[in-house]
């Protein structure tokens, strides 16, 4: 990841490099055209800043954004985002005010909750667009794609009223990266649900069910609308089919400062409950982060942190607030050289992906982690994205 301006005076924080995340965004809006995209900017754009993210994405005219809360879509509201904005999970009663309030759409999740959207904003002499789930085998939420013939007739009863209208019927893949005939059979199901709602006169705008990982398979899935996440933060590499865009650009890099450099002896034991004893004279760097800003105490004797471009071993167990690296195979490094814990620096990477394998853990969770007492500092201009949009 190159950086566009000198580090920042923080002993860590989290970097985020908005022109590769526009250029990820176009690589898929351009593969996946003539169906438009969706971004997923929820749980705070994956922990990268979703009003930031979300202004660099506007640039690309999405059809939405996905979130999951009123609260998340009324931030990008206040922010200034006028994009429609779509939340996806599921809202508690005295939430629905605030979807009203902020003109935010709505997933239905059953008929009861379409029921209660209707019901609000007919109140409210307001009209709110919906986007009605069916259930293909995810098991946690939406109408039950094989019942459709029976809660049809109450879908269109509902939609009469006047209180909402019908934006799109979607689904969720449970499995697109790993099993292409469940992917398939989910993508039937939705299609016979549709099929049954537009033969009882339910005109049906938009289907759309794919994530990145469906979007960079099998084009089937495309159908109207597709809902990148992982992908435009730099997940997901090497998840597509032939034809798919390339993997995707790092767009997240975890720094932190060398606070101090320490000698030890053989034999010395480093950090809580002692799990490191050095077996020859080691040099270790403190660094300035910890769990308690998203570095997994799992990376205990197990992760890396670049500086000056070589890798050096975390030595002992990650801390709160500190982390210990060992720099005796990276001459000259003293106080207040920067560390990277994630991304890139110099001809070296630690990669998101191998970041989640050491840490046993996904790239969605090392993301959204990353806690809030990193500040985040955003590097390169969307407008510097190279154009491949359609």
């Amino acid at each position: 990841m190159t950086r566009s301006r000198e580090d920042p005076p923080y002993r860590a924080w989290l970097e985020v490099d908005l022109a590769a995340l526009s250029r990820n965004a176009r690589r898929m809006a351009k593969h996946v055209a003539p169906a438009r995209f969706v971004p997923m900017v929820k749980a705070d754009a994956y922990g990268l800043g979703a009003i930031e993210v979300a202004r660099a994405l506007d640039r690309l005219e999405p059809y939405a954004f996905g979130v999951a809360t009123p609260p998340e879509g009324a931030e990008l509201r206040r922010s200034g985002i006028e994009r429609r904005i779509v939340v996806f999970a599921p809202s508690a009663a005295a939430e629905i005010s605030q979807l009203l309030e902020a003109r935010l759409e709505s997933a239905a999740l059953s008929l009861a909750s379409l029921a209660k959207l209707e019901a609000a904003a007919r109140a409210a002499s307001a009209r709110m667009p919906v986007h009605l789930e069916v259930d293909t085998g995810m098991g946690r939420a939406g109408l039950p794609g094989a019942e459709a013939a029976a809660w049809t007739p109450e879908v269109a009863a509902i939609l009469s009223r006047g209180g909402v209208s019908l934006a799109s019927v979607y689904t969720h893949f449970h499995s697109a990266g790993t099993d292409p005939a469940a992917t398939s059979l989910q993508l039937t199901r939705l299609r016979r649900a549709a099929s049954i709602l537009e033969e009882a006169g339910v005109e049906v705008p938009f289907l759309h069910a794919a994530n990145s990982d469906a979007a960079m398979g099998d084009e089937q899935y495309h159908l109207g609308l597709v809902r990148p996440g992982i992908y435009l933060y730099g997940g997901r590499r090497g998840a597509g089919a032939a034809g798919a865009p390339a993997d995707p650009e790092s767009v997240a890099r975890v720094r932190a400062r060398v606070l101090e450099v320490r000698d030890l002896a053989p034999g010395s034991t480093v950090s809580y409950g002692a799990t490191y004893t050095t077996k020859r004279a080691e040099r270790l760097a403190t660094l300035g982060i910890g769990y308690a800003d998203g570095v997994p105490w799992r990376l205990s004797n197990r992760g890396q942190a670049l500086i000056r471009g070589v890798r050096t071993p975390i030595r002992g167990g990650v801390c709160m607030d500190v982390t210990s690296v060992d720099v005796s195979g990276a001459p000259g490094v003293e106080a207040a050289d920067v560390a990277t814990l994630l991304g890139r620096d110099g001809g070296e990477e630690i990669a998101l992906a191998d970041f989640a394998e050491t840490a046993g853990t996904i790239e969605y969770e090392v993301l959204t982690a990353i806690g809030r007492r990193l500040p985040r500092h955003y590097v390169g201009r969307p407008a510097d994205a190279a154009d491949g949009s359609r």
